[in-house]
């Protein structure tokens, strides 16, 4: 997959971003208010790091990967991903929000 999306970047969804940007692909995650985006971003830079200084991943690896993910608000930017993985929080007026 060459473009993917994540709903939802918390734990979970950073991780499966994460996984996804170390691939290759194109990752663009979706959160709901600034403040979260800015966590997702920091999550994943963070686990990169931690990577980078056991020796799992070198600086370059690393920043290229770093380069492949992108945080947004607007769900309409998904629209050219190839896979969209949902990884929100469970709470069911969220997810029909979602699926709606």
């Amino acid at each position: 997959m060459e473009l993917v999306g994540v709903i939802g970047g918390g734990t979970m969804g950073a991780g499966i971003a994460e996984v996804c940007i170390k691939a290759g692909s194109s990752v663009l995650i979706l959160e709901t208010k600034p403040e979260f985006a800015e966590a997702a971003q920091a999550r994943i830079e963070k686990s990169l790091a931690r990577g980078v200084k056991a020796g799992k991943l070198d600086q370059a690896a690393a920043d290229a990967a770093l380069a492949r993910v992108r945080v947004t608000l607007d769900i309409e930017e998904f629209a050219d991903r190839d896979l969209v993985i949902e990884a929100a929080p469970e709470i069911e007026a969220l997810k029909v929000d979602i699926f709606g």
